[in-house]
């Protein structure tokens, strides 16, 4: 349900990058719902000089999708803008969920996650051996920090000579990851699970993302037990992040393995929800109610 108290409209930044400067089309789907709460939207792109983030009551992380190559510079960003206007997700929560060592991070806590080797910056790693080790046959390398499948390879047993080159190739630049290859995903798919302010809100399903990019999202519905699960991972966060969307991938044993825990710029599949949209404006409205000063008692 939306909230009662309306004194003004807030205007609420949707952080993109310069590719998608008027917003992406499942962001956008919020935008009504948001202005029937009195909250306007305005697109920003992260890295433009003219943009004035102290002119914003919130700035909402959503697209800036070009960040990854130039990691450093928009943390850096992430830290003045939040010095600015309050931002969601909080930096510090930014910048833990930027490296994907924080899979580690959550399989030390107990959660199920796809089986991860981390392979540092400037090292030299036998990918050969990795694979000896583990027991893998087929595998997937990708960079540490990345958005959506760029820098991703598959490597199949027999292309190991190639596989080789493209992780030390990664680690010139940055660390990477070797995790096994899901076979069962190109017959039972994916799915994500949506969190808004720490409360489950809807889930997707969706083909083998590898073979079908962009998601084509529908609406699925998990077992009580998954959303426990699922909000089980986002309660060992230090707050409830804004948004959250929890990636699963399918295990040999028929139940799933955390694949990402996406706190950024997720896309949100606002889409595959009828309901999605108002419920991420609830979400938005809810949090500008949290940052109104408090009057003395």
């Amino acid at each position: 349900m939306a909230l009662a108290l309306r004194e003004e409209t807030k205007e609420v930044a949707f952080v993109t990058s310069s590719q998608f400067a008027d917003g992406t089309p499942d962001d956008l789907l919020a935008v009504p719902e948001l202005a029937r709460r009195s909250i306007s939207v305005r697109p920003a792109v992260w890295d433009s000089p003219t943009v004035d983030w102290s002119s914003f009551d919130l700035i909402v992380i959503r697209s800036p999708w070009d960040y990854p190559p130039r990691v450093e510079e928009f943390l850096r960003w992430v830290g003045d803008a939040a010095r600015k206007a309050p931002m969601w997700n909080p930096p510090g929560m930014v910048a833990w969920n930027a490296h994907k060592s924080y899979l580690h991070d959550l399989e030390l806590r107990g959660v199920p996650v796809v089986p991860t080797e981390l392979a540092r910056k400037r090292t030299r790693i036998s990918l050969g051996e990795i694979l000896q080790r583990r027991g893998w046959n087929d595998v997937v390398v990708k960079p540490a920090v990345s958005s959506s499948s760029n820098g991703l390879l598959r490597v199949g047993s027999d292309q190991i000579r190639e596989g080789d080159r493209h992780l030390n190739h990664l680690l010139q630049t940055g660390d990477a990851l070797v995790q096994p290859f899901l076979a069962l995903a190109k017959e039972r798919g994916e799915r994500s699970l949506v969190f808004f302010n720490g409360e489950f809100a809807f889930a997707v399903g969706y083909a083998f993302v590898l073979e079908n990019d962009p998601r084509v999202a529908q609406p699925v519905t998990p077992t009580p037990a998954e959303i426990a699960d699922a909000g089980r991972i986002l309660a060992t966060l230090e707050t409830p992040p804004l948004y959250a969307r929890v990636d699963y991938l399918p295990a040999a044993d028929g139940g799933w393995l955390l694949g990402e825990l996406e706190l950024i710029e997720p896309e949100l599949l606002l889409r595959g929800s009828p309901t999605a949209p108002s419920k991420f404006a609830d979400a938005i409205e809810a949090k500008l109610e949290s940052l109104r000063p408090r009057s003395a008692a």
